[in-house]
């Protein structure tokens, strides 16, 4: 009789799976409508999405922390549950600190996802050892990131348009719940190394980390860069929807430029490792380039108020962001 035990289950299609659905997020192409929709305005989604990014960044810090003590896979789910209680809680109530609440919710989930998602994927490719293969893996888990999020942004305008923000939530946390489910038939890869790091020492780590950013120039080069661009690339993302709305742009354009963007990040996930061997030194000097003159174009925007105009520099924003998504894997 075979032995069931003895089968290994190939997690990164999983993985793959989870992360198409977890990315069904209806509400992204029109988030800034349904913030106006709960009576905020443009100063009210600048601040949120700040203090979303800013939860982000702090709770990286400590989030690396749980990541070494627990299995990569409760920490995924665990992320996911954190996103699912989001969507629950615009559900059932509304108002600035409820969209705000949502925010925080949401930027505790990248910073659990963010760091152990790709942790997860190296130990499993370590534990087979092709570890070699990392950039093709993750690039392909990119594409699907961006797959799911491209068909969310037709969806969501047209659910928007038909049945109102109710059904968007409601069928998001569908597909949110299908993704967590599917989490729980991932294999641990749980290294012997985890849960045997002290917090004591952690910290230390951290409080190391953080000092050589400041000192080794090497180190913090490469940190202040990204950080830079990181803060650049917000802005932009952050402005796509106001300027339609100032523009009066059709509700459809919202998730025409969401899709554009999509499928480029995907197309950059899914060529990563093809596209990095050739032009590798050639992508900063392009990207800071091509966010400059996304800077300028973004500017322009706020005063010639027509949304085909817009619509163009949307586009090539959103061309842009192929090369931020091959720098980033």
């Amino acid at each position: 009789m075979e032995n069931v035990k003895s089968k290994e289950i190939n997690p990164l299609p999983i993985l793959n799976f989870a992360t198409f659905l977890q990315y069904q997020r209806f509400v992204m192409p029109i988030s800034f409508l349904f913030y106006l929709h709960n009576g905020l305005n443009f100063s009210d989604f600048i601040l949120c999405q700040s203090i979303y990014s800013a939860t982000c960044l702090l709770g990286k810090f400590f989030m690396g922390f749980v990541g070494d003590i627990f299995p990569k896979k409760y920490i995924l789910i665990t992320a996911y549950f954190l996103f699912m209680a989001r969507v629950v809680l615009w559900i059932n109530f509304d108002g600035f600190w409820i969209v705000l609440g949502g925010e925080i919710l949401y930027g505790l989930f990248k910073a659990l996802y963010r760091g152990n998602v790709d942790s997860y994927i190296y130990e499993y490719l370590e534990q087979k050892n092709i570890s070699k293969e990392m950039t093709d893996k993750y690039g392909k888990l990119s594409f699907f990131t961006s797959l799911g999020s491209a068909i969310s942004c037709f969806a969501g305008v047209i659910l928007y348009k038909y049945f109102g923000f109710k059904t968007i939530l409601y069928i998001e946390l569908l597909t949110q719940i299908i993704a967590v489910s599917s989490l729980f038939f991932l294999p641990n890869t749980k290294p012997e190394s985890q849960g045997k790091i002290k917090p004591v020492i952690y910290a230390k780590n951290i409080f190391k980390g953080i000092k050589s950013v400041f000192s080794d120039i090497k180190i913090n080069y490469y940190v202040y860069y990204s950080a830079l661009l990181s803060g650049f690339t917000s802005i932009f993302v952050w402005n796509f929807q106001p300027l339609l709305k100032l523009s009066s742009a059709p509700v459809i354009l919202y998730g025409i430029v969401n899709f554009v963007n999509q499928i480029f990040r995907g197309f950059g996930g899914l060529s990563a490792k093809k596209f990095l061997q050739k032009f590798k030194n050639k992508l900063v000097t392009t990207e800071y380039i091509a966010v400059i003159i996304s800077f300028i174009l973004l500017i322009t925007g706020y005063y010639i108020k027509n949304y085909i105009y817009i619509l163009r520099i949307v586009d090539y924003m959103c061309s842009n962001t192929i090369i931020c998504n091959l720098r980033s894997i």
